[in-house]
């Protein structure tokens, strides 16, 4: 194997254990506080302690895991006051990001968005969380896909995976405010409209009230 290969082997591989460890947080599969251990993780992950140390450094400069006086590696915990902040953020950016894609948008972008509200709509029926949840994060993908500016989705994307952790839980209280699927409604009409700068009052008003409504449900029963 020539160097070039070996360095984008390398790489590739890199990159799925961190995919791999990332995505085990976000839904919850390691507890807030459970220590991380290197050669626990290479023999579950299949991999060698190299690419699972890289993995670690990106996770510990996003907020997923963090390293102790001792230093050693633990996960992070919920705590309800970090995430009120990350919704702070993440209203603005998801925000801009719309008033961005409004323009942009092309019409099978917005029967799509369509059909993802319809199906929340469908999901909140049914009393299916996870579902309409899921329905909801396809709606903000396309947005997100669409803004046009990749600095902006990177942040995003970090913001919304530290708090998908905490949405998991929701997820698992088999509860779902209605009014969400309103709110994307209302998002969906200025959007159809042109109306960037009505998009992303909207955007800012939804996300604002998802957490006030997470938060509220967190601190009933708080994440151990």
């Amino acid at each position: 194997m020539t160097p070039l290969k070996t360095n984008a082997a390398r790489h590739s591989l890199s990159e799925e254990t961190y995919s791999e460890i990332r995505q085990a947080l976000i839904t919850g599969a390691f507890q807030p506080g459970q220590r991380l251990s290197e050669p626990e993780l290479a023999l579950r992950f299949r991999t060698s302690r190299s690419p699972i140390r890289e993995a670690l450094v990106r996770l510990e400069h996003e907020g997923f895991v963090e390293r102790t006086p001792n230093a050693r590696i633990r996960v992070v915990g919920l705590d309800i006051d970090d995430l009120a902040q990350l919704y702070v953020l993440r209203a603005n950016v998801e925000g801009l990001a719309a008033r961005l894609a409004a323009p942009r948008l092309r019409t099978i972008d917005l029967e799509h968005m369509t059909g993802t509200v319809d199906e929340m709509e469908r999901c909140v029926k049914k009393r299916n969380a996870a579902g309409a949840i899921a329905a909801g994060q396809d709606f903000h993908d396309v947005i997100m896909r669409e803004c046009g500016n990749r600095p902006l989705v990177q942040v995003l994307d970090g913001l919304r995976a530290r708090i998908s952790r905490f949405r998991a839980l929701v997820a698992s209280f088999s509860e779902y405010d209605p009014e969400r699927v309103s709110e994307h409604r209302r998002i969906l009409k200025a959007l159809y409209q042109r109306k960037p700068q009505a998009a992303e009052l909207e955007m800012i008003r939804h996300v604002n009230r998802s957490a006030d409504v997470l938060i509220a449900r967190l601190r009933r029963q708080p994440p151990k």
